[in-house]
């Protein structure tokens, strides 16, 4: 056998060999991917997390109230998985963590008239898992959708419409802090969704005084350019420092 007849049948073993190494096993139209196996995640075309979160939060509020005024705050944790099909539908909604089947009701309720678009892999929509979990401080006005479904950090992240400096004018610099000269950097934690809005948000590093309210406030009254990834506007967390200093 030539030489040359030799280095054909082993170019073509080589290629056959890398064609299957590229072969994908799994026929993803048989399962239901969680947002890691995701290059984007599914997205709410028409709906609100907070909508939910807020009636939940309502309905938990009064029973609260009606029970035990004096009862101490408490936090509650839920956690819900929405399958939805490479279609758009919604196929079904897994309560993973609960103890309320009145707050099962008001979620499955609201997220049903949610309009979804499927999670992307590989450039095609896919069977995916929409997961949605928010903690409720029945005591306070605290409410806050869980960052998982928030990207850290994407191509473009977000950015407040008029610059920080429409942040800082939103400032009310707190009596207290000014008496007691407090000065310094609050750091805000905000969750950002494909429209712009701030829908939740947090202290990393605060100073006290009032100040961290006033951040917060400021914070979630401004409009957002929001974050985008691979030009499209997606959730996005940011850290947001917020400057306080007496003339």
């Amino acid at each position: 056998m030539s030489t040359k007849l030799l280095f054909l049948i082993a170019l073509f073993l080589i290629s056959f060999g890398c064609k299957e190494e590229k072969k994908d096993p799994i026929n993803y139209d048989d399962v239901w991917l969680a947002p890691a196996m995701l290059d984007e995640n599914p997205k709410i075309v028409s709906g609100n997390e907070l909508i939910v979160v807020q009636k939940v939060r309502d309905f938990l509020k009064k029973k609260d109230e009606f029970q035990n005024s004096d009862q101490k705050s408490q936090v509650e944790y839920f956690e819900y998985h929405i399958q939805i099909s490479k279609k758009g539908k919604i196929d079904r909604l897994s309560i993973h963590k609960s103890n309320n089947p009145i707050v099962d009701s008001i979620v499955i309720d609201e997220t049903i008239k949610w309009k979804l678009k499927p999670g992307i892999r590989k450039g095609n929509e896919v069977n995916s898992i929409y997961i949605l979990k928010f903690t409720i401080d029945t005591k306070s006005e605290s409410a806050s959708i869980i960052e998982s479904s928030f990207y850290v950090a994407v191509e473009e992240m977000p950015e407040p419409i008029g610059g920080i400096k429409s942040i800082q004018e939103k400032i009310v610099y707190p009596e207290i802090a000014k008496r007691a000269g407090i000065e310094g950097k609050v750091y805000v934690l905000a969750f950002i969704d494909e429209n712009g809005d701030v829908v939740s948000t947090k202290i990393l590093k605060g100073i006290g005084a009032g100040c961290d309210e006033a951040a917060l406030y400021a914070v979630k009254q401004t409009k957002f350019k929001p974050g985008r990834q691979r030009g499209t506007p997606v959730k996005t967390q940011v850290s947001i420092p917020i400057v306080f200093k007496l003339q």
